[in-house]
Parts: structure tokens; C-alpha cells; sequence
């Protein structure tokens, strides 16, 4: 920033030294000039801010020296300064010269720093109004698109534009000293419009509006208006600005455009009305398109798997027929008093029972699977099943069993329902987070139907949740805590059974799950027998059977079991070689044949053939997975399934059921 100047007449050394000094202490540029003559020469030339002027000079008086500088320069500060001079009419005479301020010598150095910032504040002030009014000059006139005009508190017209006259028609001559509300519509003035956006304006510090004004020569333009209160000293309100723009050709565009938007809003809601009729129908074809998409991408996803798990399942059940068939042979060819060997054959029949539940839970949901029914009593499956429970779910739940006496049988696969019930009951565990009651309950329904149901006192499912509860791969647990398949194994069963199933959950309140069977007549026997436990030891002594596996360690299995029951055995490998050795037999009392065979034929075929050239011949249909149902292929009289991997004890059931003992 530039420093302000100063000039310094005094023809005396020592004054002009000492008061040159105070000033550049006091931050300010001087230079120095002794005469009348040298100082209006150095004032021309350096243009200085303030003269400190000496009155008496050797050459001319300081008095002319001063007219000189104002007249020459009007805004050039003078400070008069004497020694000799110093009667009040003296300061009269300086300050008559043109002088701003007079001090006399010897004048101390704080007065004479006060003394010229004052004046040199002064003309700073001076200089800022000057120019802040030469810009609002230069404003208001290039504004020839708006109408800036001033009133007083009163609303009458103080200063009036060009830009006004442009807009509004009236002369500044016509409209300085008038009221402003000559501008608005008599409707307006009525309601003290005017009035009202000044008193707007003088709280809210501005007030902004649109509407029609009144010009000179009677027409009405659409208008935007403002109005800014003028301050005054002391914070008051001394008059307004009011800048006004016509905006009559855009009211007119905004108009025209209304009136075109109401006809294509008419338009519109007519379309809309018919496009919502459309669009209704179209949702409503959508989600039926979608439902039937998500069945067909179920029943894809179950196909996929089914063929996934059954391409696998036949081999590893074979496995496991050779792996329990062995253990349970070395089981009971231990001595009594080998505990650890008989422990350690136990648990490899209960691992390979394991895999053999988890194949069949895994194959159950894809697609309908050969299943054993007979007539049972549900009481009796329960009371066979309960230590299992217990072992499985844990001592924390309590197991309250709720057994209706005399209950007709049902038909159902024993190992089927047992594997139901396990389902239920780890569910019914896991939403009790192991901690409540189970209760297990059988009702009869006049006769005609069995209930068994399976509640728990856990969190209960919403309906949204329940409507999905059986589907394959859905869970609510967590990842890692459940496959999904549990539930949909239940249903799966349920619907082969001819039976139906009832969820009844309410959130918070526990759920209950009701399997209703057909009930039997009261005729039905054996429909307390739960397992595959023999009625009687069975004998085979002087029976022939012919053995076809394509697996040689389940063809050696069986021919071994079957031996040491008596049988006469013979083994094949593949319904081909099978026929050959049926076309030179004479009586064949047991064909045991795995119903998927390599070659032309499967084990349906080859029984079909078989008993048309030996009547006789009992079938023991054998299958880790069977791709075609079993109530397809007339199984009854002479014919029963055994599902792989199996016992001896299961293969013993059948065999007195095709032949007594």
C-alpha cells in the first residue's frame, strides 16, 4: 500500500527539520520545499496529499500560496501553520485563504499526528463517498432494462431513472415529487399494497413481488419488484429503492404455456386412466408369468439336482451296503468278550447308517422316491423312536408326550417316518435355541384320519415364512447351520404317504406341525411293528436264489448273507448273464436283483422276464436310488424293495414276508 505524501514549506531549517521528522516517524512520505514558489512547483509536480504550510514565507505570503493550491487542486488538503500569527483573526484570515485546519508554533508532535490524520481521514471518507456515488450514477443510468427509483418514508418519488422512464413511460420531470403509488392498480391502492411493502421492507430488511403495474400511457405490465429501505445515520430508515423489471413477455410465454400444459394434463389423465387399465392387466400377466417361471426354475433346480444326487447316490449306497453288511457280519462273529472290537463295529454301523440317512435326506426332496409302506401304529413308532430324540436333541428340551390309546393303524414307511420326526424335532430344537418344551401328540379324527403333531414352544414362524417353510433350500438360519432340505424330506414323505401336513405358527407363540394320515380299518395287523426286525428266525435250507449286482463287493455281500440263512446261491453280473443261467434252470425259488443294471435291461425288466418263464420266483428288488417309482412296477405278491445300504436283519423282514419262515 502506498504511503500518503505530505509537503513541508517552511523557510526556517530548523521548523522544516524538526516537523519533517514528526511526520516520517508518524509513517508518513515527505518532501520539503522553503518558498512560496518552490512549494506550488512541488505540488504541481508530486501531487501531494496535504501541504503543511508556513504562513510567513520569504517570497509570497502562505495565505496567496494556499489560493493557489485550491484553485489548482480543490481537493488538496492545506494545514496552515505560524509562528508569528496566532490572534483569532488570524486563524480566520488562514482558513478564508481555503485552509482545512490552522495550528500554531510551536506545536506539539501528537497534535500535529492527530491534526493530519484527521484531515488526511477526511479525505479518505470524502474520497469513498465520491466514488460510491459516481458508481451508483454510473448504475443507475447504464440500467436502461429495470426502473430504479428512490422514495422517501412516504412513498413519494425522490430520484427517477432512465431505465424508468424506458419501462414505465414517465419522465423523471413527471414523476419526481409524486407518489409512487400512481404506478399500481387501483385494486392495489385500495388494499394499501404500496403501504405495505414498505413497512415489508423496513422489518424484513427487503420485500420482493410480482404483479401487474400501470404504465404512462394506460397499458398494464406484468411486473417484478423490489423494494430495499435506505438507512439513514443512527440505523434509521430515511427512504427506498425501488428497482422494478418488466417481465410481461415471459408472463405471457408462462400464460400461453399453462393453457397448453392444462390441455395436455386433460389429455394425459385420459391417456393414463387407459394406460392404468393396461398396466393392471399387464402386472397381473407378469406375475402369473413370474410364478410360473419361479416353478419352472424350481422344478429345473430339483431336476438338477436329482440328477446330480442320482447319479451318485446308487454307487456310494452300494459302497455302504458292502461297508454295514461287513460290519454287522464281523459283529456278530466276535466272541462276547471282545467289548472293544464290538464297540468299534458298532460305530462303523452307525456311521454308515448316518450316510445312508444323509443319501436318501439329500435324494428325498428331488423327486419321489421307493418307499416300504405297511400298516403301523403311530404310538408304537414314537415309543421306538424316543430314546433317539433325546440323544439327538439334548437333556435342556423337555419331550412331553401327548398318545391317544387305541389309535386305527395307517400306512407308512417305518424309516421314512422316523426320519420325519427327527426333522421336526431338530427344527423345533433350533427355534427353541435348545431350551423349552417338545411336545408330541396323536389324535384320531372320527375314524377317518391320524394325526400326529410335532410343537414346540419356540419363536414361531410369520406367515410369510411359513407359506415358503417346506420348500427345498430355504432356511431362516444362519450360513452353516442348516441346508434347507429338512422340511422339504417331510413334505416329500407326507405326499407319498397320501397324507397332508398343517403349519399352525404365530411369532413369539411356538409353532405346531400336524401330519394327517388316512386311517386303516380296524382289521389292518402287523401295525405295531416298528424296524426291520424279523417276526421269526427265517431259513433258506434247499431254496435256490440267483444274485444280479453289477457292485462285486454288494454281489458278494448279499450271496454271503443269503448263504448263511441256507440259500443256494448263484451271482451274475447283468441282466444278460442272468437270463442265460434262467434259460437252464429249472426252478428258481429268490431272484435278488439291483434294480440299475448295465446292459439292455434294468432290474424291472429282468423280474418281468424272469417270472414269465418262472412264475414261482419270489423278486427282492434291491436300489440305492430308483429312478422309476415303486407303485409303478406292481410291487405286492411275490415281489418286495429293499433300499440300499441294509442289514441283515432288513433283508431277513423281506424274505419272511415273500416266504413265511
Amino acid at each position: 500500500m502506498t504511503r500518503e505524501l505530505i509537503l513541508n514549506v517552511d523557510d526556517t531549517d530548523s521548523g522544516r527539520y524538526i516537523k519533517t521528522r514528526i511526520l516520517r516517524q508518524g509513517g508518513y512520505e515527505v518532501v520539503e520545499a522553503r518558498t512560496g514558489v518552490e512549494a506550488l512547483e512541488k505540488a504541481r509536480h508530486h501531487k501531494p496529499d496535504l501541504v503543511l504550510l508556513d504562513v510567513k514565507l520569504p517570497d509570497v505570503s502562505g495565505h496567496e500560496v494556499c489560493r493557489v493550491l485550491k484553485r489548482s487542486a480543490a481537493g488538496l488538503l492545506v494545514l496552515q501553520i505560524s509562528a508569528s500569527f496566532v490572534a483569532p483573526g488570524d486563524r480566520a484570515i488562514g482558513l478564508d485563504s481555503g485552509a482545512d485546519a490552522y495550528l500554531s508554533q510551536p506545536v506539539e508532535p501528537s497534535e500535529l499526528l492527530a491534526t493530519v490524520r484527521a484531515l488526511l481521514r477526511l479525505k479518505r471518507a470524502e474520497r469513498a463517498a465520491h466514488e460510491s456515488n459516481e458508481l451508483y450514477r454510473v448504475i443507475v443510468e447504464s440500467a436502461v432494462d429495470y426502473a430504479i427509483i428512490t422514495s422517501d418514508l412516504e412513498g413519494y418519488v425522490k430520484t427517477w431513472s432512465d431505465g424508468a422512464q424506458l419501462v414505465l413511460g414517465w419522465t423523471a420531470d413527471s414523476m419526481v415529487g409524486q407518489p409512487i403509488d400512481r404506478l399500481f392498480l387501483d385494486e392495489d391502492v385500495a388494499r394499501h399494497v404500496p403501504a405495505l411493502e414498505r413497512a415489508t421492507a423496513t422489518h424484513d430488511g427487503r420485500t420482493t413481488a410480482e404483479r401487474w403495474l400501470q404504465r404512462s400511457d394506460g397499458r398494464q405490465i406484468w411486473a417484478s419488484a423490489t423494494v430495499v429501505p435506505l438507512r439513514a445515520a443512527m440505523n434509521g430508515v430515511k427512504g427506498f429503492i425501488h428497482i422494478v423489471r418488466d417481465r410481461t413477455s415471459e408472463k405471457a410465454e408462462q400464460d400461453a404455456m399453462q393453457r397448453s400444459n392444462e390441455v395436455l394434463e386433460r389429455e394425459v389423465s385420459v391417456r393414463t386412466r387407459a394406460l392404468t387399465d393396461a398396466n393392471a392387466r399387464l402386472r397381473q400377466q407378469i406375475e402369473e408369468r413370474e410364478r410360473a417361471e419361479q416353478a419352472l426354475r424350481q422344478v429345473q433346480k430339483l431336476e438338477a439336482i436329482g440328477q446330480l444326487t442320482g447319479g451318485i447316490a446308487h454307487d456310494f449306497n452300494n459302497m455302504l451296503t458292502v461297508v454295514l453288511g461287513s460290519a454287522e457280519a464281523l459283529r456278530k462273529a466276535l466272541p462276547d468278550g471282545a467289548t472293544v472290537q464290538q464297540r468299534r463295529a458298532d460305530l462303523i454301523m452307525q456311521a454308515a447308517a448316518q450316510a445312508a440317512a444323509l443319501t436318501h435326506r439329500l435324494l428325498a426332496f428331488s423327486r419321489p422316491q421307493p418307499h416300504d409302506p405297511k400298516p403301523a401304529n403311530l404310538n408304537a413308532q414314537i415309543g421306538g423312536v424316543l430314546d433317539m430324540l433325546r440323544r439327538t436333541i439334548g437333556e435342556s428340551v423337555d419331550i412331553v408326550t401327548e398318545l391317544e390309546a387305541g389309535l386305527p393303524p395307517v400306512t407308512v414307511d417305518a424309516n421314512q417316518l422316523e426320519n420325519a420326526i427327527l426333522n421336526l424335532a431338530v427344527n423345533a430344537r433350533d427355534a427353541m435355541s435348545g431350551n423349552g418344551t417338545l411336545t408330541i401328540r396323536t389324535f384320531s379324527t372320527a375314524g377317518a384320519f391320524v394325526s400326529l403333531v410335532i410343537a414346540d414352544t419356540g419363536t414361531g414362524m410369520s406367515p410369510e415364512v411359513a407359506a415358503h417353510a417346506f420348500e427345498p433350500f430355504f432356511t431362516t438360519k444362519r450360513a452353516g447351520e442348516g441346508t434347507g432340505l429338512g422340511l422339504a424330506q417331510v413334505m416329500s414323505f407326507v405326499q407319498q404317504s397320501g397324507a397332508m401336513i398343517h403349519v399352525d405358527s404365530t411369532p413369539g407363540a411356538g409353532t405346531a406341525i400336524e401330519m394327517r394320515f388316512p386311517a386303516l380299518g380296524a382289521t389292518a395287523t402287523e401295525a405295531g411293528t416298528a424296524g426291520d426286525q424279523p417276526a421269526s428266525e427265517f431259513r433258506g435250507a434247499g431254496r435256490r436264489a440267483l444274485v444280479v449286482e453289477d457292485q462285486q463287493g454288494v454281489r458278494e455281500f448279499v450271496a454271503d448273507a443269503l448263504g448263511r440263512l441256507g440259500f443256494e446261491v448263484a451271482t451274475v453280473g447283468d441282466a444278460d448273464a442272468a437270463l442265460r443261467f434262467v434259460e437252464h434252470a429249472t426252478a428258481i425259488d429268490l431272484l435278488m436283483t439291483d434294480i440299475g443294471l448295465p446292459g439292455r435291461l434294468d432290474g424291472w425288466q429282468l423280474a418281468s422276464v424272469v417270472n414269465k418263464r418262472l412264475p414261482a420266483t419270489k423278486v427282492v428288488f434291491m436300489t440305492g436310488y430308483a429312478t422309476t417309482p415303486a407303485n409303478a412296477n406292481g410291487i405286492g405278491a411275490g415281489r418286495v424293495l429293499l433300499m440300499k445300504p441294509f442289514t441283515q436283519a432288513a433283508l431277513e423282514t423281506r424274505l419272511v414276508r415273500l416266504f413265511g419262515t
